[in-house]
Protein backbone atom coordinates (compact mmCIF):
# COMPACT_ATOMS: atom_id res chain seq x y z
CA UNK A 1 0.00 0.00 0.00
CA UNK A 2 2.82 2.38 0.79
CA UNK A 3 4.27 1.67 -2.57
CA UNK A 4 1.00 2.75 -4.19
CA UNK A 5 1.11 6.09 -2.42
CA UNK A 6 4.75 6.47 -3.22
CA UNK A 7 4.15 5.78 -6.91
CA UNK A 8 1.22 8.19 -6.95
CA UNK A 9 3.40 10.82 -5.26
CA UNK A 10 6.19 10.38 -7.80
CA UNK A 11 3.74 10.61 -10.68
CA UNK A 12 2.20 13.72 -9.13
CA UNK A 13 5.57 15.38 -8.69
CA UNK A 14 6.55 14.45 -12.24
CA UNK A 15 3.32 15.86 -13.66
CA UNK A 16 3.61 19.00 -11.56
CA UNK A 17 7.14 19.57 -12.83
CA UNK A 18 5.97 19.18 -16.44
CA UNK A 19 3.26 21.81 -16.20
CA UNK A 20 5.68 24.78 -15.97
CA UNK A 21 7.78 23.31 -18.77
CA UNK A 22 4.82 22.93 -21.06
CA UNK A 23 3.82 26.55 -20.35
CA UNK A 24 7.33 27.75 -21.17
CA UNK A 25 7.38 25.67 -24.33
CA UNK A 26 4.02 27.09 -25.38
CA UNK A 27 5.23 30.63 -24.68
CA UNK A 28 8.44 29.95 -26.58
CA UNK A 29 6.45 28.55 -29.51
CA UNK A 30 4.13 31.58 -29.46
CA UNK A 31 7.17 33.87 -29.34
CA UNK A 32 8.73 32.12 -32.32
CA UNK A 33 5.48 32.38 -34.27
CA UNK A 34 5.27 36.07 -33.42
CA UNK A 35 8.84 36.63 -34.66
CA UNK A 36 8.08 34.76 -37.89
CA UNK A 37 4.90 36.78 -38.41
CA UNK A 38 6.67 40.10 -37.74
CA UNK A 39 9.50 39.12 -40.07
CA UNK A 40 7.06 38.26 -42.83
CA UNK A 41 5.26 41.58 -42.31
CA UNK A 42 8.59 43.45 -42.46
CA UNK A 43 9.54 41.67 -45.68
CA UNK A 44 6.17 42.51 -47.21
CA UNK A 45 6.47 46.16 -46.14
CA UNK A 46 9.95 46.31 -47.66
CA UNK A 47 8.66 44.87 -50.92
CA UNK A 48 5.85 47.43 -51.04
CA UNK A 49 8.26 50.28 -50.28
CA UNK A 50 10.65 49.11 -52.99
CA UNK A 51 7.80 48.88 -55.50
CA UNK A 52 6.70 52.43 -54.63
CA UNK A 53 10.25 53.72 -54.97
CA UNK A 54 10.64 51.97 -58.31
CA UNK A 55 7.34 53.36 -59.59
CA UNK A 56 8.22 56.90 -58.50
CA UNK A 57 11.67 56.72 -60.07
CA UNK A 58 10.29 55.23 -63.28
CA UNK A 59 7.69 58.00 -63.59
CA UNK A 60 10.35 60.67 -62.99
CA UNK A 61 12.70 59.10 -65.55
CA UNK A 62 9.90 58.97 -68.15
CA UNK A 63 9.16 62.65 -67.56
CA UNK A 64 12.82 63.59 -67.90
CA UNK A 65 13.14 61.58 -71.09
CA UNK A 66 10.02 63.22 -72.55
CA UNK A 67 11.44 66.67 -71.73
CA UNK A 68 14.74 65.84 -73.38
CA UNK A 69 12.92 64.50 -76.44
CA UNK A 70 11.11 67.83 -76.77
CA UNK A 71 14.40 69.67 -76.42
CA UNK A 72 15.98 67.52 -79.12
CA UNK A 73 13.10 68.35 -81.47
CA UNK A 74 13.75 72.04 -80.85
CA UNK A 75 17.44 71.51 -81.45
CA UNK A 76 16.71 69.70 -84.70
CA UNK A 77 14.70 72.74 -85.86
CA UNK A 78 17.60 75.05 -85.00
CA UNK A 79 20.05 72.85 -86.87
CA UNK A 80 17.84 72.97 -89.96
CA UNK A 81 18.26 76.77 -89.96
CA UNK A 82 22.07 76.91 -89.76
CA UNK A 83 24.26 77.23 -92.82
CA UNK A 84 24.85 74.11 -94.85
CA UNK A 85 28.57 74.12 -94.12
CA UNK A 86 28.06 73.77 -90.36
CA UNK A 87 24.90 71.69 -90.54
CA UNK A 88 26.77 68.45 -91.23
CA UNK A 89 28.78 68.73 -87.99
CA UNK A 90 25.70 69.56 -85.96
CA UNK A 91 23.77 66.75 -87.62
CA UNK A 92 26.49 64.28 -86.66
CA UNK A 93 26.32 65.45 -83.03
CA UNK A 94 22.53 65.29 -83.14
CA UNK A 95 22.68 61.69 -84.42
CA UNK A 96 24.95 60.78 -81.50
CA UNK A 97 22.50 62.48 -79.14
CA UNK A 98 19.65 60.42 -80.64
CA UNK A 99 21.65 57.22 -80.03
CA UNK A 100 22.12 58.18 -76.39
CA UNK A 101 18.41 58.92 -76.14
CA UNK A 102 17.68 55.44 -77.50
CA UNK A 103 20.05 54.04 -74.86
CA UNK A 104 18.06 55.83 -72.17
CA UNK A 105 14.85 54.31 -73.59
CA UNK A 106 16.45 50.86 -73.36
CA UNK A 107 17.43 51.49 -69.72
CA UNK A 108 13.86 52.60 -69.04
CA UNK A 109 12.49 49.38 -70.55
CA UNK A 110 15.02 47.44 -68.48
CA UNK A 111 13.87 49.35 -65.40
CA UNK A 112 10.23 48.43 -66.02
CA UNK A 113 11.12 44.73 -65.97
CA UNK A 114 13.52 44.87 -63.02
CA UNK A 115 12.45 43.29 -59.75
CA UNK A 116 13.68 43.20 -56.20
CA UNK A 117 17.26 44.16 -55.56
CA UNK A 118 18.05 44.10 -59.27
CA UNK A 119 16.17 47.36 -59.82
CA UNK A 120 18.76 49.28 -57.78
CA UNK A 121 21.44 48.29 -60.29
CA UNK A 122 19.21 49.22 -63.21
CA UNK A 123 18.34 52.52 -61.53
CA UNK A 124 22.03 53.37 -61.30
CA UNK A 125 22.56 52.61 -65.01
CA UNK A 126 19.44 54.64 -65.82
CA UNK A 127 20.73 57.62 -63.85
CA UNK A 128 24.10 57.41 -65.59
CA UNK A 129 22.50 57.21 -69.04
CA UNK A 130 20.18 60.15 -68.31
CA UNK A 131 23.03 62.28 -66.97
CA UNK A 132 25.16 61.49 -70.01
CA UNK A 133 22.28 62.39 -72.33
CA UNK A 134 21.68 65.69 -70.53
CA UNK A 135 25.37 66.53 -70.63
CA UNK A 136 25.59 65.76 -74.35
CA UNK A 137 22.52 67.89 -75.03
CA UNK A 138 23.96 70.83 -73.11
CA UNK A 139 27.28 70.45 -74.90
CA UNK A 140 25.64 70.47 -78.32
CA UNK A 141 23.40 73.37 -77.35
CA UNK A 142 26.41 75.41 -76.21
CA UNK A 143 27.96 75.09 -79.68
CA UNK A 144 24.85 76.28 -81.47
CA UNK A 145 25.07 79.74 -83.02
Amino acid sequence: MNRGWLAAGVVSVALASLVPWSGTAAESNASAEKVVKETQEAIEATKEYTAQQKETFQRKAQQELAAIQRQIIGLREKIAKVSESTRADFQKSLNELEKKKDGVKERLDELKGATGTKWHEVRERMNNALNELKHSYQKLLSHMP
